[in-house]
């Protein structure tokens, strides 16, 4: 039997992160995680087999294909439990480094996976033990949605939006390291910039700081819209909300015209939470 499952992004509405504490030197956070229409799609093909492998085959953006993939991680990893190699393709639509959770979808929905066609039943505190070996970003698209995230990730609270909300959004295909990121944040939380806790999303100053590419880009596009530009996590992905699907299409065709080269995408929210299992 295989499964095809879509695995949708996210994008960070607001964003606050504070300086580590303890040893283990995450940053807590605390964010509104937004669910969007862009996804992967993964199709998964399990094999009974007493020895356990894995195979990682993909389409569109390139992405690793060996234990480098969080898939090939997780299937290394709980090998010794499980009855069945994997052979998963995947049409990667949700591009690396971008700031829009695609690898940590892709996790989610791997467990998920796993917890069906190894007949697990596993609960949802199980599900997110296992995946905080593998990051923090999982536990949100195990649920999905529209979260309230604090912690280092790992505590959500549902949240209600009655209004649709459309965004368009803008990959400029350069990709942001979430550790450099981090790294610019606590030199600049250090000399207590002020600019960071004057934004929604306490990294765009910070990645504006430190990634001069992404300051130029990010002038052209206010230079091409009165719409608030945001960005979503560490970067590199940009989003402008608009009030319609017809204005969200007008935007996006505006913007592929003036930079053609960029991947910009319009989408919407989603805010149904997911089950546990495959379906």
């Amino acid at each position: 039997m295989k499964y095809y499952v879509k695995s949708y992004a996210k994008i960070n509405l607001s964003l606050n992160v504070y300086k580590p504490k303890g040893i283990n030197s995450l940053h807590p956070i605390e964010s509104l995680f937004q669910e969007i229409s862009l996804y992967d799609e993964l199709e998964i093909t399990p094999i009974k087999t007493t020895t356990v492998d894995y195979t990682i085959t993909y389409s569109g953006f390139t992405i690793p294909t060996n234990s480098k993939n969080i898939i090939g991680k997780i299937i290394e990893t709980l090998a010794p439990n499980l009855n069945h190699s994997y052979q998963i393709h995947i049409n990667k639509k949700i591009p690396l480094g971008s700031g829009m959770g695609g690898a940590s979808s892709n996790a989610a929905i791997i467990l998920k996976a796993i917890n069906t066609i190894e007949k697990k039943e596993w609960s949802y505190k199980e599900l997110l033990k296992i995946s905080k070996q593998f990051g923090s970003d999982i536990s949100f698209f195990l649920k999905g949605g529209l979260q309230h995230v604090s912690g280092i990730g790992d505590k959500l609270t549902p949240k209600k939006n009655k209004t649709k909300q459309f965004f368009t959004i803008i990959y400029p295909n350069i990709e942001c390291s979430t550790k450099e990121i981090y790294a610019h944040f606590d030199k600049l939380i250090d000399k207590k910039n002020k600019k960071i806790t004057q934004c929604s999303n306490y990294l765009l100053p910070v990645v504006l700081d430190y990634n001069k590419q992404m300051a130029t880009i990010y002038k052209a596009l206010a230079d091409n819209t009165s719409s608030p530009i945001q960005l979503t996590g560490s970067g590199s992905t940009f989003f402008i909300e608009t009030t319609t699907k017809k204005e969200n299409l007008k935007l996006k065709e505006k913007l592929l015209k003036t930079f053609p080269n960029y991947y910009i995408q319009d989408i919407e929210a989603l805010y149904n939470e997911h089950p546990l299992t495959l379906v």
